[in-house]
């Protein structure tokens, strides 16, 4: 479903959970981000303000020495902010929380008008300033789904709120926008967008060197690029790590349950490696002989467009990854496996199919490039 009313060319994007400053420290690489950079490039948007998430008095005083604008354009219709409250962080307390969004939304507002902007859309990522902006104050309030809040554990304490939100978003007719069909559903909003997760062509023009630890490698690599979380369905990763001992097997990313992984980081052909540059980590994709996406079938995971397939693929690497919805139908260079079932068969079919032609890489990279995504995007987000 995809709905377009009639075109706005002035908007306030209000990010969630990152702040601009974070997005440009790996690359503007994330949805958000992306969406942040190409409405900044737009010639068609006539007026832009930015919005950082809400972040405490106390935390701007701990980053003075950090460029919280880097990369932003020096336009005078472009704006970046910066919003502030004493708190440090959500409250799981509706009444609590929904009072810092009522006035974020407000003061929102109050920049918009200082900056002479003519009655633009507000766009958020965050669920609760969606639910509680006030209808009547702007052209439309779109909301942003780049993953489900709902489902995601590290939110748990924070359902309640969450849940309340979606509600709130269906109950007054604020127009979705998420990355999967899953997200648009949950929140059961009458007006809802798919906007898939995509590459940058560009990217892949300058990847970076790979490491030396990389280059030293024995064997065939599999390789995994992200967060170390429990998404990862580690005792299927464990059994294949056992089941194909020639391999070598690298997980790169920041390590969030390291009593998750103690077992299978034992594993002689097992590599965990912290966060590498975004460059580098592009080279060690294309370098492999397969990548992987084993997540577990949880209603987060079904409700993923996750960017590491895109990224993967467009590397020109072949994957095999846990079959769920949204790793279906991308290409036939992705081999889905049913959680429960082994991934070694499947990692060594992988390894064995033939390359991509420079051609057909250029049309995946092409088809699905943040671009096109960006123009589907803006037209349900300002209208067509």
């Amino acid at each position: 479903m995809s709905i377009a009313g009639p075109r706005h060319d002035s908007v306030v994007f209000a990010l969630a959970y990152n702040t601009w400053a974070d997005g440009a420290g790996r690359g503007m690489s994330w949805s958000a981000d992306r969406m942040a950079a190409q409405l900044c490039a737009d010639p068609q948007v006539s007026s832009l303000l930015v919005a950082d998430p809400l972040r405490s008095h106390a935390a701007r005083l701990r980053r003075r020495a950090r460029a919280w604008d880097a990369g932003f354009p020096d336009d005078p219709t472009r704006t970046l902010v910066r919003p502030r409250r004493w708190r440090r962080s959500d409250s799981e307390a509706l009444s609590t929380t929904t009072r810092d969004y009522v006035r974020l939304a407000r003061r929102l507002e109050q920049h918009s008008r200082d900056r002479s902007m003519t009655r633009p859309v507000l766009v958020s990522c965050h669920p609760v300033l969606a639910a509680v902006a006030d209808r009547d104050a702007w052209a439309d309030v779109v909301y942003y789904g780049w993953d489900d809040w709902l489902s995601y554990p590290p939110f748990r304490p924070a359902r309640d709120l969450i849940s309340w939100s979606y509600q709130q978003m269906a109950a007054r007719d604020v127009h979705v926008i998420g990355v999967t069909e899953a997200i648009v559903e949950r929140i059961g909003a009458e007006r809802g967008t798919v906007v898939p997760n995509g590459v940058s062509a560009s990217d892949f023009d300058e990847m970076g060197e790979l490491p030396d630890w990389f280059r030293r490698l024995d064997g065939p690599i599999a390789f995994y690029a992200g967060s170390l979380e429990e998404r990862i369905d580690v005792p299927a990763l464990e059994a294949c790590a056992r089941e194909l001992p020639d391999w070598t097997f690298v997980l790169v990313g920041y390590l969030a349950a390291p009593d998750l992984f103690a077992d299978l980081a034992r594993l002689p052909n097992v590599v965990l490696r912290t966060l590498e540059p975004r460059p580098v980590i592009l080279a060690m994709m294309a370098a492999a002989d397969v990548c992987l996406v084993p997540h577990r079938r949880t209603p987060m995971t079904m409700a993923m467009s996750p960017l590491k397939l895109f990224e993967y693929l467009g590397a020109g690497s072949p994957v095999v990854a846990t079959d769920l919805p949204p790793m279906r139908g991308l290409s036939d260079r992705c081999l889905l496996v049913e959680p429960g079932e082994p991934l070694a068969p499947a990692v060594v079919a992988a390894a064995a199919l033939p390359s991509d032609t420079s051609a057909e890489l250029a049309a995946f990279r092409q088809r699905h490039d943040w671009s096109g995504r960006y123009r589907d995007w803006r037209a349900a987000a300002l209208g067509a």
